[in-house]
């Protein structure tokens, strides 16, 4: 792992942190507050937002409307840009439940490209964008997350069933 994976995996794990301990206000100090004009893509809103007077009340709302707000990450990509810029692609999920209203909780998962600026303190967030897959592939990919994972052991055995069943379907196999 090379020493700018692991410095993005670090916020990343911070990342994970602030949400995960319900303090979400505390996002903010992963992001370069210098930087003029954030960006913050998130995929349910419909536009962008843009700039701080946008980003930051998403993170200091008064009465949020989460319940709870569960977030995780893998397969973090890192890409060095320039000597100050890297660019971070991964995959995240979270998991939620709203205060008002729904009974049961929810869950997701997407793709997220991010950027990152070094700072004398070290790298912070310019811009995270959530990039959701396509209905498609959505739907597939989530009914590839729910097969269980025993199940290509089961596949191996139940194969080796119906040939002892003389199933005429595994003949030439």
């Amino acid at each position: 792992m090379t020493d700018l994976h692991t410095e993005i995996d670090a916020i990343l794990k911070k990342t994970e942190e602030c949400w995960n301990s319900q303090n979400w206000h505390h996002m903010i100090e992963l992001w370069d507050e210098d930087d003029p004009e954030p960006i913050y893509v998130a995929e349910e809103l419909y536009q962008p937002m843009i700039g701080w007077d946008i980003i930051r009340p998403y993170f200091r709302p008064p009465g949020k409307g989460l319940e709870a707000f569960r977030w995780g990450y893998s397969n973090l990509f890192v890409k060095q840009l320039a000597p100050d810029i890297a660019l971070a692609l991964f995959s995240h999920w979270f998991e939620l439940k709203l205060a008002h209203g729904q009974t049961q909780p929810r869950a997701g998962f997407d793709r997220v490209l991010a950027l990152y600026r070094k700072k004398s303190d070290g790298w912070k967030q310019i811009m995270y964008a959530q990039c959701p897959l396509g209905p498609d592939t959505y739907v597939r990919a989530l009914c590839e997350k729910i097969v269980k994972p025993d199940f290509p052991e089961f596949a191996e055995r139940a194969k080796l069933l119906r040939k002892a069943v003389n199933d005429p379907a595994t003949e030439d196999k």
